[in-house]
Order: structure tokens, then C-alpha cells, then sequence
């Protein structure tokens, strides 16, 4: 979230999804050419829905099992709200997963899957929720893709898509997706993933049953 200055008074920018389909595949096609951990974040980041700080804090223990195929379905406990969450893996996470995993030499099982260069202050090499804003701010910048992007960017792109691509079908996603975000009605499912009163109309007004 960035903070703006209006009249003096702070107002807070709201970070938005990727909306635009050519910008996203221009964002993971570029990364996926010159950095497969970040592509990974991103692809991951997108399709399971986590928190940044759930998604930095996964090790490949946790994905993995024992015989090194990833597991479809984990168990987190959830920065935010210290509860218990079902997280499920979709191939396309599962493929970017394996393709960085493959790319790591050596490759540690108990290491966090989104490391850094440096470690941090507990002496661990994991990359932090601010060096990830950077990495999506800067990188959308550098491919010149409009918007004020940061790390809720990922979750808010995915849930935006599903939205966006499976409501007019399926009217029981919205509950679905409200459930999954952890918001206290439909309207903040809405207003967090940045649909428009325009957007919904129009979705309902090219829907045909028949």
C-alpha cells in the first residue's frame, strides 16, 4: 500500500491486480527467461491465493514429500490471523515449482524456497515481504506496465482472473472467493480484487444461459 498526500491529510493508494492479460503474460514470459525464483513467487503467488508473508516463509519441506514429488494440498498457519488454512497447488504451480527446483544446485530440503542473497537479522536466507514489493514494483516499471503494483499485486491478479474469467458461469465463486481472501463480506471481495460496478455489469449483461 503506498501512502499519498492529499491537502495534507495522508490517504492510503491501494495496490491493484494486473488486470490486463498481455501485461501478464509479458510479466511471468520476461521472468521466466532471467529469474526463475522470481517467476516462481509470481506464478505461485497468483495461483494459490497466499499472503505474501505465508508464501515467503514455505520451505520445500513443506511442498514436498518424502519421495521429492510436491504435494497438492498443504496445511499453513496464517501470519495474519494465526489460523489454520488448507492450501491447494494447481499444475501450474506445481510445474514453475519444479522447473526452480530443478534449477537449484545444491538443492536443500529444509532450505525456505524464496531465498536471499543476504540473511537477514536471525541469520536466515530468506527473502522479506519489502525486497519482494521492490522486485514486483521494479520489474513492472522496467516492462512498463501501468499501475501502482506491490506485493498484494499476486493475489489480488489471481483472484481478479478466476473472478473476471468463471463468474458469469459459476455465481457461487464470489462466496467461494470471499472464503479463500478471509474478508468479512462480498463487497470487500470485490473492492480488494478491483472490480468496478461497470465490470460487474457488464459480465451479467453478455451472459447467456441459453
Amino acid at each position: 500500500m503506498e501512502i499519498l498526500k492529499t491537502n495534507g491529510v495522508k490517504k492510503a493508494k491501494q495496490v491493484e491486480p494486473i488486470k490486463n492479460k498481455k501485461d501478464l503474460m509479458k510479466l511471468v514470459t520476461y521472468l521466466k527467461a532471467t529469474n526463475l525464483r522470481n517467476y516462481t513467487i509470481v506464478v505461485v503467488g497468483m495461483n494459490v491465493l497466499l499472503r505474501a508473508g505465508d508464501l515467503l516463509e514455505l520451505k520445500w519441506s513443506d511442498v514436498l514429500e518424502s519421495d521429492m514429488t510436491f504435494k497438492s494440498i498443504i496445511w499453513i498457519t496464517e501470519e495474519k490471523t494465526n489460523k489454520q488454512k488448507e492450501i491447494r497447488f494447481n499444475h501450474d504451480s506445481i510445474d514453475a515449482l519444479t522447473l526452480y527446483k530443478d534449477s537449484l544446485n545444491p538443492f536443500h530440503i529444509n532450505d525456505y524456497i524464496f531465498t536471499s542473497r543476504k540473511a537477514n537479522k536471525n541469520g536466515e536466507k530468506k527473502l522479506d515481504v519489502k525486497a519482494l514489493h521492490k522486485i514486483i514494483k521494479d520489474t513492472c516499471t522496467e516492462l512498463n506496465i501501468k499501475g501502482n503494483f506491490g506485493t498484494h499485486t499476486l493475489r489480488k491478479t489471481g483472484a481478479y482472473h478466476i473472478y473476471n474469467d468463471h463468474i458469469a458461469a459459476n455465481p457461487a465463486l464470489l462466496t467461494r472467493l470471499q472464503k479463500i481472501l478471509n474478508h468479512s463480506s462480498q463487497a470487500t471481495t470485490l473492492r480488494y480484487i478491483g472490480i468496478e460496478t461497470q465490470e460487474t455489469d457488464d459480465i451479467f449483461d453478455h451472459f447467456k444461459l441459453f
